[in-house]
């Protein structure tokens, strides 16, 4: 594949397809969460989501950048790719292994014997992991993200068929751990039957790949942990249906802000990496977190505006406790995807070592803060408001980092991500302001949806005609808008 800069139709594309994979795997994961919502108690949840803790914090390891560092390379023979299947395989057999003994120790910490065989449980997936294909890295060196899609929505489908029946036959919590398993377990035998390429055991290139690697891993450790902080406070400080009720909230959100945005990463990474100088680039950038902003914004403020009817219509009233802890964490999670961008780019860009930094000092920021929170009594509530305040500032840090690497304004990326979460912002209070119309939780959601969308639009474009229509990524927006108009 060429290793010039992609053209704007190819990388279009690529993202237009990256939207629909992470649409599609979420869709499925929003119907799985809302069936198996009414078929379990938040009590299931939570011991599920102290479990995932565990799981998250000793899986944050194995993310050691291999796949970014091959991404970076023009053209990385087998040698490089056979290396990073044997790193991937050792460092995934390892952490099954650690979590393993970490099973009761976590169990007394969440104070929690459930725990426990379930950790036991999910350490069966590390090996699965482990042994996923590399070569399936060739679907985003490609940007052949239909076929990653096809991979990855099979297996998801498979797990969610498995883990409902569980649910529907045992009404426990085990359904959710067995469907977990399955889906790694199906996700590995595809990445063989769908990508022909077969890894060998080979540690000949481990210098060059963990030379660039280890920044890029200090940097997704710092975010994954980033992720966790809170939910670990709170599976410390609150009962196991409070852990699931704040779970549930972050994992709904996560679904409608975050994910999106690692879908873009993904074609923003490649992109970033093959478009020349990291210091010419600022103007491109500026349009791309004003596009992530212009995702995520109003995702956020707007799951945020209906939290209440989106609870009630699609988990229904036993997640009662769940409706005011969604509009703080929902908001975070917005902020925090666009910070990811910056984190990406600046891998991408050969700055790997400041993204890693700038992960670890926001990660120590929310550790701190949070902790400070908890240790004066403070409730889940305040927990999720700490976590949304760091958030914010965690991005505008990161806006000043990116200015400094491309040399550019810091005042353009600023205003870039600023205009969408106004919009957003002024969205949330009129929805939030209106009066109740229906006796029905149904039309309620869906009229206020249908308000804050037009709200949303019409404020960004009014804050955009108020700057002087700057070449941003809401003009961007409007010449997409007009040639699929033009074709249609």
């Amino acid at each position: 594949m060429s290793s010039g800069s992609p053209g704007r139709g190819s990388v279009y594309r690529g993202a237009a397809i990256a939207v629909a994979l992470t649409w599609v795997l979420r869709a499925i994961g929003l119907v799985s969460v809302f069936i198996l919502a009414r078929l379990l108690t938040p009590s299931d949840f939570g011991v599920v989501g102290l479990a995932m803790t565990a799981v998250a914090l000793v899986e944050t390891f194995s993310y050691l950048g291999m796949k970014q560092a091959l991404l970076r390379m023009e053209k990385p023979d087998r040698d490089y790719y056979d290396t990073a299947f044997t790193i991937q395989l050792i460092m995934f057999t390892a952490l099954g292994l650690l979590l393993f003994a970490i099973a009761a120790p976590a169990a007394d910490f969440f104070r929690e014997p459930r725990v426990e065989p379930v950790i036991y449980a999910l350490s069966l997936r590390f090996v699965m992991l482990g042994l996923v294909n590399i070569g399936v890295v060739e679907f985003e060196r490609d940007f052949a993200f239909g076929r990653d899609l096809k991979m990855k929505a099979t297996a998801r489908i498979v797990s969610f068929f498995v883990t409902v029946a569980l649910a529907l036959w045992l009404r426990s919590y085990w359904a959710l751990v067995v469907g977990m398993i399955v889906q790694s377990l199906v996700l590995t035998i595809l990445s063989y039957t769908m990508q022909p390429y077969r890894p060998r055991l080979s540690l000949a290139r481990r210098a060059e790949l963990l030379g660039v690697s280890l920044w890029i891993f200090s940097g997704v450790v710092a975010q994954t942990l980033y992720s966790q902080v809170e939910r670990i406070v709170v599976g410390r400080t609150a009962d196991t249906g409070t852990v699931g009720a704040f779970s549930v909230s972050k994992d709904v959100s996560n679904i409608l802000t975050q994910e999106i945005a690692m879908a873009l990463n993904r074609v923003t990474f490649v992109t970033t990496a093959r478009s020349g100088a990291f210091d010419t680039q600022g103007d491109r950038i500026a349009r791309s977190l004003g596009a992530y902003a212009m995702i995520t914004a109003p995702m956020g403020l707007g799951l945020a505006a209906v939290a209440e009817h989106f609870i009630r219509v699609f988990l229904g009233g036993q997640w009662g406790s769940a409706v005011p802890l969604v509009a703080p964490i929902a908001v975070a999670t917005a902020l925090m995807a666009v910070f990811r961008l910056i984190a990406s780019s600046l891998q991408a860009g050969g700055h790997e070592k400041a993204s890693g930094l700038l992960c670890i000092a926001g990660l120590a920021g929310l550790a701190v803060a949070v902790g400070m929170v908890a240790h004066a009594g403070g409730s889940p509530l305040s927990i999720a408001q700490t976590g949304m305040a760091v958030s914010a500032v965690t991005l505008l840090a990161g806006l000043g980092v990116m200015a400094h690497f491309t040399r550019h304004d810091v005042a353009s990326f600023l205003i870039a991500v600023a205009r969408p979460f106004l919009a957003g912002t002024a969205m949330y209070f009129l929805v939030h302001a209106m009066p109740v119309l229906s006796p029905s939780q149904f039309v309620e959601l869906v009229w206020r949806a249908a308000l804050g969308a037009a709200a949303y639009f019409a404020a960004l474009m009014l804050l955009w005609l108020v700057s002087g229509r700057p070449q941003s990524s809401e003009a961007e927006m409007l010449r997409v808008a007009r040639r699929l108009l033009a074709r249609f």
